[in-house]
């Protein structure tokens, strides 16, 4: 008999990096789901990226192989494209 199993860590994908740091590319928990797609609910329109950008970032840091990130270096260093190629990669395990 096949036994199923399930877990983030049974889809753990190879690492990515941005720029000159590397991150494990466990998948999305669903805390991390949610908090993402809660960011910036309660916030107005001009701090919705800083919302999006800061929940980015504590998922990055949960992976983090290095030193750890902040919503500024993520705007400094990503074009918008990156952001939903880190959570397709994240969530699927391919980039788009």
């Amino acid at each position: 008999m096949t036994q199923v199993k399930f877990g983030r860590h049974l889809n753990e994908k190879p690492p990515f990096a941005i720029n000159d740091l590397t991150f494990s590319g466990l998948p999305l928990s669903l805390a991390e789901e949610r908090r993402l797609a809660a960011a910036g609910d309660d916030a107005p329109e001009t701090e919705l990226m800083n919302a999006v950008l800061g929940a980015l970032a504590e998922v990055l840091n949960a992976r983090a192989q290095g030193r750890h990130v902040d919503a500024g270096w993520l705007t400094e260093n990503l074009a918008p494209a990156d952001v939903e190629g880190i959570l397709d990669y994240l969530r699927t395990g391919t980039a788009s």
